[in-house]
């Protein structure tokens, strides 16, 4: 059997390489050699990895391939010339534009064993996962980044990191029991401390920018975890600069990590709290309509600002689009958008 050919990438304008096997995704090549391109859901479904394509061929993974194929409406909304970095297959070198990728590559992806040490139900749906991995394999992130749970029949689930990134090899991750999902219900009902997780990480470029503009940071649900990374590792940058966080959820209890709003301000002095309620009881105090809409309420021009957003897809890409029309310089847009994967 002939070993499968290998292809080089280049990535514009910063000119870094990596090589990738005809038997790979162009993502997952990346991320081997440790570049980190923008993505998220690894299934074909969000976009995020959308990048346009300046030389070269490809095709798309199948699902006879047995790893899931490119979403249908994604691919017909990508503009011309552009491709999903998470399904696209090599036929040949290439040669993407990749604006912000660093000529070197970054941290290294490690494979290793987490061992829980705690499991804590928050809310009805929602169970705060703490775990370790040995500080000798190396493991380590950045805030806002996460990990693949490796399941054991090989696929995988991701979930980003809630705590600040530490040399002792500790992992935080939020995760909602998804009804029917694989991992999230046994996850929910029955993981328990000493059990042992395979991970693989970490994983994406949801990271804080450095700079001078006050930020937004947009949560939906579980799309909280990342910024809790962000406040524990970045507060006081987030309070010089000014930082307002709208977190929205059907109801209070959604927000399974607010407390009150007082309590919030002693743990995090300097970033204000908006919660944003969808379906609250009308006794219960806080905002009401969606989170995005919650923003242009306040921030009608949103020229000097960042914004970090994180959670369902059509929350993230609704804000994407109405920001940008309020004033928001497009690059200057971050998000993270969680898919849930219940196959």
């Amino acid at each position: 059997m002939s070993e499968a050919p290998i292809h080089h990438i280049r990535l514009e304008p910063a000119g870094g390489q990596f090589s990738c096997r005809a038997d790979q995704t162009v993502l997952e090549a990346a991320a081997e050699a440790g570049y980190w391109l923008p993505h998220s859901c690894r299934t074909g479904s969000c976009g995020s990895c959308a990048m346009p394509v300046l030389a070269g061929q490809f095709h798309y993974r199948s699902a006879d391939e047995g790893k899931g194929e490119a979403d249908a409406a994604t691919l017909q909304s990508l503009a011309p010339g552009q491709f999903l970095a998470c399904q696209a297959v090599p036929d040949s070198d290439m040669t993407l534009d990749a604006p912000g990728v660093p000529a070197e590559p970054g941290r290294r992806i490690v494979k290793a064993l987490a061992r829980v040490q705690q499991v804590e139900r928050v809310s009805a749906d929602v169970v705060v996962v703490k775990a370790q991995v040995p500080p000798a394999t190396g493991w380590g992130f950045e805030a806002g980044q996460y990990a693949d749970l490796i399941l054991k029949d090989g696929s995988r689930r991701c979930y980003s990191m809630a705590n600040a990134p530490n040399d002792k090899g500790e992992i935080e991750w939020h995760i909602r029991r998804i009804e029917g999902g694989r991992f999230s219900p046994h996850a929910y009902d029955a993981l328990k401390p000493r059990d042992m997780l395979r991970i693989e990480g970490p994983f994406g470029s949801f990271t804080l920018q450095g700079g001078d503009a006050p930020v937004l940071l947009l949560a939906s649900g579980t799309g909280y975890a990342p910024i809790a990374s962000f406040l524990h590792t970045h507060l006081d940058e987030l309070a010089r600069r000014g930082a307002v966080l709208y977190w929205g959820g059907r109801q209070r209890q959604d927000l399974y990590a607010l407390g009150d709003e007082a309590s919030w301000q002693t743990r995090y002095p300097g970033v204000r709290v908006v919660p944003v309620f969808s379906d609250a009881p009308p006794q219960e105090s806080g905002r009401r309509g969606l989170v995005h809409q919650a923003v242009l309420e306040d921030w009608p021009d949103l020229s000097r600002f960042e914004v970090y957003a994180c959670g369902n897809p059509l929350m993230v890409e609704a804000a994407r689009q109405s920001f940008v029309q309020a004033g928001l310089a497009p690059e200057r847009f971050f998000s993270d958008a969680f898919v849930f994967q219940k196959a």
